[in-house]
């Protein structure tokens, strides 16, 4: 299931959540990237308390059923397929779109001290991102009729996208595969 913005927006508005849809993705995606994972059940139990909702409705549990499976399986696509979850500019001007980046960085940061994971100092490439996330969960347009607004946030959304992929792959190492043994080199 590809996730399709405008149909989460509609539900979200439905069911009263108070966190935008890209609040949510970043929340998750910053939780199965530090090595998280939930039951269905815990998932929708997690995804309840964030939305700040009473209880879950049936129509939006079995989007927040696929919604898990996309993250988890575009996240760990080899072609690295994973996409930040922003509206386009058909469904929002571009001052709403870097507030959907910026819940969708705070959403991430939350995440990943939800997920209990990260217990250690991060590495320095993954502490570089995470304070970018940081930066990025403050961003704001300051002159809605600034040309270049769209190219920023063209390039701030995929700087967010290649953060989470490199904290995913910092704390989500493949297993290796049966049959096989890891040898270090040493020099």
């Amino acid at each position: 299931m590809a996730l399709n913005y405008p149909e989460l927006a509609d539900q979200w508005e439905d069911d009263k959540c108070f966190q935008s849809p890209s609040a949510l993705h970043g929340w998750l995606t910053g939780y199965l990237a530090a090595g998280g994972r939930l039951t269905t059940e815990k998932w929708l139990q997690e995804a309840t308390d964030y939305l700040e909702i009473e209880a879950m409705t049936d129509g939006l549990r079995p989007l927040l059923v696929g919604f898990y499976a996309d993250v988890v399986d575009t996240l760990s696509a080899e072609d690295m397929a994973y996409q930040v979850l922003l509206p386009d500019d058909e469904e929002a001007d571009v001052d709403e779109q870097v507030e959907c980046l910026a819940q969708w960085s705070k959403g991430f940061l939350d995440g990943l001290g939800a997920s209990g994971k990260i217990a250690a100092r991060p590495d320095k490439d993954v502490m570089e991102v995470l304070q970018d996330l940081d930066a990025f969960s403050q961003a704001q347009v300051e002159d809605v009729n600034d040309p270049e607004n769209v190219q920023l946030l063209n390039e701030l959304a995929e700087h967010a996208r290649v953060a989470a992929l490199t904290v995913f792959y910092a704390y989500n190492k493949p297993a290796p595969q049966a049959g096989t043994t890891e040898q270090k080199t040493l020099h």
